[in-house]
């Protein structure tokens, strides 16, 4: 038992290499006895966009001079927060950029090796982005998947043949599956794939999550930022409440209730029932609280065959760029 809690302790280190001591280390990934490494749930986004990328300037790759400075970097990134960290990334390649550029720094600093790419499935995976700060010896494995999950309640209707793959990290003979620090992968667009209308789709706990990529026209491939790996679908969509623009029937409540939000007293709470059939909430809404920070929003809706009720506090709302924000997402930011 003591040999076995000696190598856990030895792998959580490697897997995840911050200062000794550091508050950090409460994040770091531990090894379990099926080889997988996991980490705790990442916690919802609470950051405006523009903020996170404020703080990811803020530090300064030109000052990572070594392993200290690495590390110090390593854990300014953690601070700012998983979930607020990728939907930053997942906005701008800019803020991909940037830490791109803390993580070349950081692989200088501590002499480690660039992430070793294995492709066997039906999309080539072309660039990483985040990878070292897991582990000094990384891999990510692009493969078929054993399954091919059907994309249900989606904000989006497929408009192409989903193209499946399994993706996955290992730090050494150990499989990461979520992360501290997000990771940014870009690969090849899938052939029959209009870039431009590409999305990603993202089996997760049971659950989806849908990325809209960024698109390098010139280079024909898609970036996406995640937390977790496991199994994707890469197809052409259009946004079902967008599809038709705002002169439809939802454009138009949308406006309405944007229009009653701006028009309420303060300290009112507007309320979208059920049986509106919304289990998304649109960037436009979102807006309009985020501009009239007196009033808060009652939101009731059905997703998977559960019920949910969210609230967004008056002053709470967020303003960034994020089009929709999903049905999981709110109830974790706003769930009661």
């Amino acid at each position: 038992m003591k040999k076995k809690l000696i190598i856990a302790a030895a792998i959580a280190f490697a897997v995840f290499a911050v200062p000794y001591g550091s508050s950090a280390l409460s994040t770091v990934s531990v090894a379990s006895e099926n080889n997988t490494v996991v980490t705790p749930t990442p916690a919802p986004s609470t950051k405006p966009v523009e903020e996170v990328k404020n703080a990811v300037d803020a530090i300064d790759a030109s000052k990572i001079t070594d392993a200290a400075s690495a590390d110090n970097a390593a854990v300014a990134l953690i601070k700012i927060g998983s979930q607020d960290l990728k939907e930053a990334m997942n906005a701008g390649q800019d803020t991909v950029n940037d830490v791109a550029a803390i993580e070349a720094a950081y692989k200088k600093a501590k002499g480690i090796k660039d992430t070793t790419l294995a492709n066997s499935g039906a999309v080539k995976a072309v660039g990483i982005v985040g990878a070292a700060f897991v582990a000094p010896d990384t891999t990510l494995s692009v493969e078929a998947p054993a399954a091919t999950p059907e994309i249900t309640s989606s904000t989006y209707a497929v408009t192409s043949t989903p193209v499946y793959v399994e993706i996955s990290l290992k730090a050494g003979t150990y499989s990461v599956e979520s992360l501290p620090i997000p990771v940014a992968v870009t690969i090849e667009t899938p052939a029959g794939v209009d870039g431009n209308k590409a999305v990603i789709f993202h089996f997760v706990n049971g659950g989806l999550e849908e990325i809209k990529p960024i698109y390098n026209a010139s280079a024909n491939t898609l970036t996406f930022t995640v937390n977790h790996f496991s199994t994707f679908a890469i197809a052409e969509a259009n946004n079902t409440a967008t599809a038709e623009g705002t002169d439809n029937a939802f454009g138009r409540y949308r406006d309405n209730v944007a229009s009653e939000i701006a028009n309420a007293k303060d300290g009112a709470t507007v309320k979208i029932s059920r049986d509106k059939n919304i289990n998304a909430l649109p960037n436009d809404i979102m807006q309009a609280l985020y501009k009239k920070q007196t009033v808060a929003l009652e939101l009731e809706y059905t997703f998977e065959g559960n019920e949910y009720t969210v609230t967004i506090p008056a002053g709470k709302a967020e303003d960034n760029a994020i089009e929709w924000y999903g049905p999981l997402y709110l109830q974790m930011r706003y769930g009661k």
